[in-house]
């Protein structure tokens, strides 16, 4: 007979680094057992982020690659990054989508999310189909150094098969897209 699974009580938190771009907290809790541990974790997220695949009139789909720093590795990737503040999910990813390829989208559809790091943090990241895509470039953030490549899904299929696609949110989206009913 399975064990039902009970929620954790948070009893305090406390913020133990705060930096630009990181916040880490530290939470005692308490667990179903009655017993208290000590979880650090990144702080309740203020916004979350966006994923973006992007399908052109030929019907093959914008891949990137960039450098990524933690891994010190060139990763490919779809367009996406942070939501401002306020900002909605599909504005997000228009921004994101020019930002960093230099196309806007006509149509847009979330088709789903997921949470980037559900051991450590509450962010998720929403996954947006967009289409019918036209000229539109916003500058590019100042330490992104991006290369766009138009791809079928059978060439992305044999990265993937090669073992040459590492990135969880790729992976994850694609998943998202190709398992989802879309709109």
């Amino acid at each position: 007979m399975p064990k039902r699974i009970k929620k954790w009580e948070t009893i305090s938190s406390r913020v133990i680094l705060k930096h630009k771009f990181l916040k880490v907290t530290e939470d005692e809790v308490l667990l179903p057992d009655g017993k208290t541990s000590t979880y650090v974790r990144l702080a309740p997220s203020e916004t979350h982020s966006v994923l973006v695949i992007a399908i052109n009139s030929k019907n093959q789909i914008l891949i990137q690659r960039e450098y990524s720093y933690p891994p010190d590795k060139i990763m490919w990737q779809f367009p996406g990054g942070s939501m401002h503040k306020g900002e909605s999910i599909k504005s997000a990813a228009q921004r994101e989508l020019a930002e960093e390829s230099g196309y806007g989208a006509r149509k847009l559809n979330v088709i789903g999310s997921y949470f980037v790091h559900n051991r450590r943090s509450d962010q998720k990241q929403y996954v947006v189909l967009c289409s019918d895509l036209y000229r539109h470039k916003l500058a590019q953030d100042e330490d992104e150094f991006i290369e766009s490549i138009w791809m079928s899904k059978k060439e992305l299929s044999t990265l993937i098969t090669e073992g040459k696609v590492d990135n969880i949110n790729l992976l994850a989206g694609l998943s998202l897209w190709l398992y989802r009913k879309r709109g």
